[in-house]
């Protein structure tokens, strides 16, 4: 299932599908967007069913009520809410409009690639591990984005995402939703979440 969103900033599009078609999804995602800013996450709960369930789901509940922290801070109240439990994976990006920057912030396997309209392409190293409430070291990057760039965030279920000259070449997400989840690669057997998003 294709959810799609658009304001004057940013148009997102995510593609989701739990394991096996399963009740549970082990994965979450969330997008806000305000006058302001975006944020942008991807969640992956350890292992499947429904204890990864409910730790994306917190996780997420996290991001959506804390959205107007720095990255760095979301995701380290994000780590204190999962004490106890499974645990998770996540990534995070916030989209600043007035200066065109974009704060990362990553724990775990969630892959994150920016694509600018000149060429260059930024894809930071996972930090390894997972959050369960540990004491951990969040560390928070900046990048600037351009009109036209695209950003890409997903789970391990996404074997490989669409190509970068496909993706660049999207006038709107909304026109090419269809195909451009169809480029990309999946695991069968595994939650799957791919998001995707192009700055105006």
């Amino acid at each position: 299932m294709v959810i799609y969103k658009e304001d004057d900033h940013v148009e997102v599009a995510v593609l989701q599908r739990s394991k096996n078609s399963g009740e549970f999804c082990g994965d979450a995602y969330a997008v806000v967007q305000t006058e302001h800013y975006a944020v942008c996450a991807v969640i992956d709960g350890l292992g499947s069913g429904e204890g990864a369930s409910e730790s994306a789901q917190t996780a997420m509940r996290i991001v959506e009520r804390d959205h107007e922290l720095p990255v760095k801070m979301i995701v380290e109240r994000c780590n204190r809410a999962l004490s106890g439990m499974r645990g998770a994976v996540l990534t995070i990006v916030k989209l600043v409009y007035e200066n065109r920057q974009m704060s990362y912030s990553n724990f775990g396997n969630i892959g994150f690639t920016m694509y600018n309209p000149n060429g260059t392409v930024i894809q930071p190293m996972p930090t390894r591990g997972y959050l369960c409430g540990r004491n951990e070291t969040i560390k928070e990057s900046y990048f600037q984005y351009d009109e036209g760039t695209i950003f890409i965030l997903y789970s391990d279920g996404v074997v490989s995402p669409p190509p970068k000259s496909n993706l660049l070449n999207i006038s709107r997400i909304k026109n090419k939703e269809g195909t451009i989840f169809e480029q990309a690669r999946y695991v069968e057997n595994d939650d799957i979440t791919l998001l995707i998003g192009k700055l105006k």
